[in-house]
C-alpha cells in the first residue's frame, strides 16, 4: 500500500486525476456510500485505490454507466496504479488473442474478428480496453463460453463432464458449488421460476424452455468461472495489479455471485463493490431500494444521453 501511495504522490498523471475528479461528480449523478451516507466521486476513488479488486457492476445498455466507468478506471490509472482490467464481456477462451491485440501482435480487425466482442463493445468498452492497452496492461477475458453455459441450460452442470478435457480449462473447476447465499438463491428463482413449473411443480419442464434448475446452474457457472478466472491471474500475478472487473450488477450486488465466490476463495482479499443504477426518480430516489447494495452506489438519470462522466466545457 504504501508503494501505491508513492506512485501517487510522484505519478506524472496528479493533474490528470484532478481534472477527472472534478468533472466526474456532476449534478447528473450521485454517489451514496453504501446506499445510506452522501459520499463524492473523488472519495469513492479513494476507498478503491486501497483494494485488491474492485467490481463494477453495470447496466449494459446504460451509457452513462459506461461514461462513469471509464471515468473511474481513468481516474485510477491517472493516479498511477498498475490497473488490470477483467470483463465478462469477453470469454475466457479467446484471452490468448486478448493477448496478441494488447501486444500489438495483430490488427483490431483481426482482433475483432476473432475474440467474438458484444455488440455494444465499441461505443461502452472499447475505450477502456485501449486506456489498458496504451499502457501495457492487462485485460482479463473472465466469462465462461456462452456454448458451455448453453449446454448447461439445456441439459444441467453434469453434461459439462463429458467435454474434451482442453475444453473444461476454459471453465472453473467441476463441478462447481451450487450453495448459494439465500438472498441470492431466492433472487434467482425469482427470476427463473416464473414458468409454469413454478406454479405447477410437478408439470414437466417445456421442450423449448430451460427448467429454472438448469438456468440457475447457468448462472452460477458464469459466476463461478469469471471467480476462478480472477482467482488465477491474482494467484500468478507478481505486479500486485488493483484489478478492476466489469460485470453486470447483478453478478456482484449485494456481495453475492462473483464476489461471493471469490472471496471464499481468497478470504484475505480487499475487495470494493460498484453499483451503478440508474433511476427513473432521480435526482430524489428512494434510498431504500439501494440500501447495502454495494460498497458504493451510483444512482443516475435513465436517459442514456445524459453522459454523466463527461467532462463539462
Amino acid at each position: 500500500m504504501k508503494k501505491r501511495m508513492m506512485r501517487w504522490i510522484v505519478g506524472i498523471g496528479v493533474s490528470l486525476v484532478m481534472t477527472m475528479e472534478a468533472h466526474a461528480q456532476t449534478p447528473d449523478f450521485v454517489v451514496w456510500e453504501k446506499g445510506q451516507t452522501p459520499s463524492s466521486f473523488a472519495a469513492m476513488v479513494d476507498a478503491l485505490t486501497e483494494s485488491d479488486v474492485v467490481f463494477l457492476g453495470e447496466n449494459h445498455d446504460h451509457k452513462g454507466g459506461h461514461d462513469l466507468q471509464k471515468a473511474i478506471v481513468q481516474t485510477l490509472l491517472g493516479r498511477n496504479l498498475p490497473v488490470a482490467l477483467g470483463m465478462e464481456m469477453f470469454e475466457r477462451d479467446v484471452q490468448g488473442v486478448l493477448d496478441e491485440y494488447l501486444a500489438g501482435q495483430i490488427t483490431e480487425a483481426n482482433f475483432l474478428q476473432a475474440a467474438r466482442p458484444w455488440p455494444n463493445y465499441k461505443d461502452h468498452y472499447r475505450p477502456m480496453v485501449e486506456l489498458l492497452k496504451e499502457r501495457n496492461l492487462p485485460v482479463i477475458g473472465t466469462n465462461a463460453p456462452r456454448r458451455y453455459v448453453g449446454i448447461v441450460s439445456r441439459k444441467g452442470q453434469a453434461a459439462l463432464q463429458s467435454l474434451p478435457s482442453a475444453s473444461r480449462t476454459h471453465l472453473a473447476p467441476l463441478p462447481y458449488s451450487m450453495t448459494l447465499p439465500a438472498g441470492y438463491e431466492k433472487e434467482l428463482d425469482e427470476i427463473f421460476g416464473g414458468s409454469h413449473t413454478a406454479t405447477d411443480p410437478k408439470a414437466a419442464p417445456s421442450a423449448a424452455m430451460p427448467s429454472p434448475a438448469n438456468m440457475k446452474a447457468a448462472q452460477a457457472l458464469w459466476d463461478a468461472t469469471m471467480a476462478d478466472s480472477l482467482l488465477q491471474f491474482l494467484r500468478r500475478d507478481k505486479s500486485k495489479h488493483l484489478v478492476v472487473h466489469l460485470n453486470g450488477s447483478m453478478h456482484s450486488d449485494r456481495n453475492y455471485g462473483i464476489v461471493d465466490r471469490l472471496r471464499q476463495a481468497m478470504p484475505s482479499l480487499k475487495i470494493r463493490t460498484v453499483s451503478v443504477r440508474p433511476d427513473a426518480k432521480f435526482p430524489t430516489p428512494n434510498l431504500s431500494d439501494y440500501t447495502d447494495l454495494a460498497d458504493f452506489v451510483i444512482i443516475t438519470s435513465t436517459d442514456p444521453k445524459a453522459s454523466p462522466a463527461e467532462g463539462k466545457k
